[in-house]
Order: structure tokens, then sequence, then C-alpha cells
């Protein structure tokens, strides 16, 4: 799982470019208009600026202050509800509507907490990041972008962004660093869990 945190500095990257009030300020924006929503690769590249922003822009930037960012870049962009559904597996069938918004809570607390201690040891230089077109499904819902990043020491790493379409735009539901799934990790800690503890406890 290792692995999958050190996504975390690319995961903060794909702020979805219809949340950003781009435009809003501009006389002659017009409500009414309906902008081309940016393509998943093309969201991954632009939030790229964003994060490298955030990054070169603080000195240890304090937790408090990491966290904000995130909540602000990273949970709007990603279906954590689709995830722990997902994470929580047959057990989902039995958890109450109350324990499946908490499952959801939880999920993003844990998620959203690794990615902040992951920022919070961030080390420079920058890694340098080729991001490939993205890849749609048969039916043009589903979309896979590819990241290759490399370290200032050379040595590579690749990431999967999985994003699907919905009337609020692309979003994406689950990231994969050198084959390494985020959301199956997340299915096989909360199964370990929920045997060992029970949902009651789990999900309090």
């Amino acid at each position: 799982m290792r692995i999958a945190l050190a996504a975390a500095l690319l995961l903060a990257s794909t702020h979805l470019l219809a949340q950003s009030g781009y435009g809003q300020g501009d006389p002659f924006y017009d409500p009414g208009y309906t902008p081309v929503p940016a393509t998943p690769d093309q969201v991954v590249r632009r939030g790229l600026d964003r994060l490298t922003g955030f990054l070169m822009g603080a000195q240890n930037p304090s937790p408090e202050a990491i966290r904000a960012f995130l909540d602000y870049e990273i949970a709007p962009n990603f279906d954590f509800a689709y995830m722990a559904r997902w994470a929580a597996g047959p057990m989902y069938r039995r958890l109450s509507a109350a324990q499946h918004a908490r499952m959801t809570v939880v999920l993003k607390d844990l998620f959203l907490a690794a990615l902040a201690k992951n920022l919070g040891s961030y080390a420079r230089p920058a890694p340098r990041v080729d991001v490939y077109p993205a890849r749609a499904s048969a039916n043009g819902r589903q979309a896979t972008v590819h990241a290759r990043v490399v370290s200032a020491n050379g040595m590579l790493s690749g990431l999967n962004f999985r994003f699907y379409w919905n009337e609020q735009g692309w979003r994406i539901f689950d990231v994969a660093a050198n084959g390494a799934s985020a959301v199956a990790y997340y299915r096989s800690y909360f199964g370990e869990m929920f045997k060992r503890y029970g949902p009651d406890a789990v999900l309090r």
C-alpha cells in the first residue's frame, strides 16, 4: 500500500474545471452557457499545475492547510459513496442506511488522511509526470488515464486514474499505483475489520 499512498501527490491534481468557478468574474459571463467539459486527461494535466503551486508556494504547510487543500481539491472529484459500497463488499447489503453513510465518511477520512500524511512528507524536487491520453470504454461513460512518474533519482512509477461520467461531469472512482488498486486495498481492509470487530464497532 506504500506505493499506492505515493500516488497521493498526483491524486491532488484532479480538480474538475467545472467546479473551479472559472469565468464567473467576467462581465460577459453568460450563466446559461455550458462549457465543453474537460477530458479526463486534461483534468489530470491542468490539475498538476494547481498541485505544484500549492507544494511550491508554502514552506512546511501545516496539517490544517494540507487538509483544507485536500478537502477542496480532492473530495469533490471522487465518488466516495461508490468507493465505500465497493469496499464494503457483500457486507454492504446487510448495513443500514445510516451505516452506508457512515461507511462513506470513514473511507473518505482514511483516504484523505493518507494523502495528507504523504503530502506532509513531500520532498523536493518535484517528480516529472507524463500524462497520456485517456482511454475510453466502449460505451464512452468510463475512461482510464495513465500517468508515468519519474522521480529525481530516476525511479519510475505508473498510475492509472479511473473515471466515470455522470450529470456532474467526470469523477474518479479508483486509482491504481503500479497495479495496486486503492479500492481493492480498502475492500481488504474493511473486510478484515468487519470480520474482527463487526460493523457496529467499525462504523460507530
